[in-house]
């Protein structure tokens, strides 16, 4: 078969299967030439989930005939004067989008440059006619029957619904970087110039408000600023984070990992946090020209970025004040129900009560005594004696206040002066236990104890595979293992902290958990996940009877704990009832 060379409009096709996928691939396009050209108010109107009828209208300067004849030639553009690929200061400069959208689409272009206003008519890439038109200063563009001449890729489009969703998503994503201009679609998205914590608002939800960290700084030539969510503030899918370089709106993989990497020590796994971060950073260190879409870039100092991205979302994060949710009464209980019969049918919960525990509603059986079983996490403390007034107003001053008891052997209630405190003891403990591990570790290591009786643990080939691959690593951590034949290992020093565990399950869950991070190569994130472990493991339980003063004992170490706000899994770890809220319950 003899070699040819493709028509052009047969190549314009082919451009359009990689920059324009889908109906939101037309939007996006044609939003960035709208900002290009200088747009203040940018209006998108679509039929059909942008099927049958797309049309974007801005205020921009407008073009001259001449020039309108030549943005649909392939690679004709006005945003590379110098031709200098690593300075580029435009969404758009490659001159594709327009020539491809036109290929498989049916296209008329109305601009007005404030000296003329003319209207250019193409059907499948070949023009019909250009015509004189009145038209307002700016620049409207029609898209009609999308794919219409590409029946095979119509028939990969998804749902209506799917559709429409995803060119909402676009449009939501580029406003939030442009809060000093306005954007309309259709009659039911509005987003009208204003500050950018309000169009963030705006974007992701007016509750997000009060649970975002504001950042701005400086590292690495990099200035990040924007928003990031607190810990207890996350999604069930990474939809609702939002990256920007240099104004442009990206879906970049090291900015994704960057942000999961910060979050490591503070939210659960399979959680995701929210935020709004813009970077600039030097145009000569990155190079946006390696993706058809330009979704992502690429930096010049991949390591440097992460490392800066990482740092200061984890400082801010254990620098910000810690979000004690307040409960509010009228929405957290039904107040109706309180005035109801059904209120009187409620069973009565049965409390022991235990004098010498101070008046506090605790079970005094089988209780073991924490502070032994924690010695080296203890700080120093005092007995309270609530008799002891002048104390006991001293300790309720304090941030968890001071204990009153203990309810489901779960859940400690403290005192403070507008309100109380409820506590998740495990929650609370597991954090203090996380934070002394990575304390330990980059100290010079974890201590180790030798076992009396070496332990053989088997696992399958596969497992003890994963696991001794990362021997070198365990050992940093005080577990010192082996192979020992047969998807088996065996394991002859054990982390001190660690004390009475199961040895296996403990084993079996770091092995899961490695797993999971198989992606991942980063040796922070494999020590993150292993201190995880222990700390989960070597933690006081729910359902553990503490006395008073144990109570009180934690209550003070979380307070002069990292992140004390939430556990490691990013579940908050005490939630606050104010006395207001109180005393709605009883009406006064």
């Amino acid at each position: 078969m003899e070699i040819r060379v493709l028509s052009q409009n047969l190549i314009n096709q082919i451009a359009a299967g990689e920059v324009i996928e889908r109906p939101s691939s037309v939007v996006k396009e044609l939003i960035e030439n709208a900002l290009d050209a200088g747009a203040n108010k940018i209006q998108i109107n679509v039929r059909n989930a942008g099927k049958s009828y797309i049309c974007v209208c801005d205020d921009g300067k407008g073009m001259s005939r001449e020039d309108l004849e030549l943005c649909i030639l392939r690679h004709a553009t006005s945003k590379l004067p110098t031709d200098d690929l690593s300075n580029i200061n435009f969404l758009g400069f490659r001159g594709e989008a327009l020539p491809s959208i036109a290929s498989v689409s049916k296209m008329i272009i109305t601009t007005n440059n404030g000296k003329e206003s003319w209207a250019l008519h193409i059907e499948g890439g070949v023009v019909k006619k250009i015509v004189p038109a009145s038209f307002v200063i700016g620049t409207k563009i029609e898209v009609m029957d999308l794919f219409y001449n590409v029946p095979a890729r119509m028939a990969f489009l998804k749902s209506d619904r799917s559709e429409m969703s995803a060119i909402i998503d676009v449009v939501e994503r580029i406003a939030l970087c442009h809060n000093d201009k306005s954007f309309f679609l259709n009659d039911t998205l509005k987003f009208n110039k204003t500050s950018r914590l309000n169009r963030v608002c705006d974007v992701l939800g007016k509750n997000c408000k009060d649970n975002l960290i504001e950042i701005d700084a400086v590292k690495h030539d990099l200035k990040i600023s924007g928003f990031i969510s607190r810990p207890t503030y996350n999604m069930a899918t990474s939809s609702n984070q939002y990256f920007y370089v240099n104004g442009r709106a990206l879906k970049d993989k090291l900015l994704f990992g960057s942000l999961k990497a910060g979050y490591m020590d503070v939210i659960e796994k399979g959680k995701f946090p929210v935020c709004a971060l813009w970077i600039d950073i030097p145009l000569s260190d990155i190079d946006v020209n390696v993706h058809p879409q330009k979704a992502e870039i690429r930096f010049k100092n991949q390591a440097d970025v992460r490392g800066a991205i990482v740092s200061l979302i984890r400082s801010y994060l254990s620098n910000a004040n810690v979000n004690v949710d307040v409960i509010d009464v009228e929405k957290s209980f039904n107040i109706g129900m309180l005035n109801s019969n059904k209120f009187n049918e409620v069973k009565e919960e049965k409390f022991e009560f235990s004098q010498k525990n101070n008046n506090a509603f605790v079970n005094d059986t089988h209780q073991k005594t924490f502070l032994n079983e924690i010695s080296s996490l203890s700080v120093n403390s005092q007995t309270i004696n609530i008799d002891n007034n002048d104390k006991f107003v001293e300790m309720e001053s304090l941030p968890l206040g001071v204990a009153r008891g203990q309810v489901h052997n779960t859940y400690i209630i403290s005192q403070v002066e507008d309100g109380i405190v409820i506590v998740d003891q495990h929650a609370c403990h597991e954090r203090i236990v996380y934070e002394k591990i990575k304390k330990e570790f980059l100290s010079g290591g974890i201590k180790r104890q030798i076992m009396l009786i070496p332990e053989i643990i088997e696992l399958g080939e596969k497992k003890a595979f994963v696991l001794l691959d990362m021997k070198d690593d365990l050992l940093k951590f005080g577990l010192d293992i082996d192979d020992f034949g047969s998807g088996s290992v065996i394991v002859r020093e054990v982390p001190a902290i660690l004390g009475d565990v199961n040895l296996k399950s403990l084993i079996e869950n770091i092995v899961d958990d490695v797993e999971s991070f198989n992606k991942i190569d980063v040796l922070e994130d494999k020590i993150s996940m292993i201190a995880k472990t222990y700390a989960c493991h070597t933690s006081i339980r729910a359902g553990r009877s503490l006395t008073i003063d144990e109570m009180n004992n934690l209550l003070r170490q979380v307070e002069e704990s990292e992140n004390s706000g939430q556990c490691n899994h990013g579940r908050r770890s005490y939630v606050k009832i104010s006395l207001k809220d109180l005393e709605k319950l009883f009406d006064r």
